[in-house]
């Protein structure tokens, strides 16, 4: 066997996934590995490198859906769809920071129960 098709264990450990997944992921069409005329599934380099995408962009938050789409569609769909996850994750970034706004000025905060605090209260009561 060639040092360049790895099996599905191997492919696993070097990713630090389980083969669950990448069974998963086949299963789910964002891979589609290499069978050997067995039926075992194979992992080329080729293949390594998107699945290294599709775990970068599954800590994203980003879908297995729009996951498969990246790895596998036309480039103008890719544009969009990396469009939309960098707006996802600019609004997610601007939660956090209100967010730990808040948890800061919790830690200074004078009142004796939050919820008498009127800063905490505004902080309640809006949006997400």
């Amino acid at each position: 066997m060639s040092t360049l098709l790895l099996r599905i264990g191997e492919a696993a450990e070097r990713l630090g996934v389980s083969t669950h997944l990448l069974r998963h992921w086949e299963a789910t069409g964002v891979i589609t590995p290499l069978r050997t005329a067995s039926g075992a599934r194979r992992y080329d380099p080729k293949l390594m490198d998107a699945l290294s995408i599709a775990i970068k962009c599954r800590r994203t938050g980003m879908s297995l859906d729009a996951i498969a789409r990246l790895l596998n569609g036309r480039r103008r769909e890719r544009g969009h769809l990396i469009a939309e996850q960098r707006d996802a994750i600019n609004r997610q970034r601007a939660r956090l920071a209100r967010t730990a706004a808040f948890l800061d000025h919790v830690l200074e905060c004078s009142h004796p129960v939050v919820r008498e605090c009127p800063s905490c209260r505004d902080f309640a009561s809006t949006a997400s």
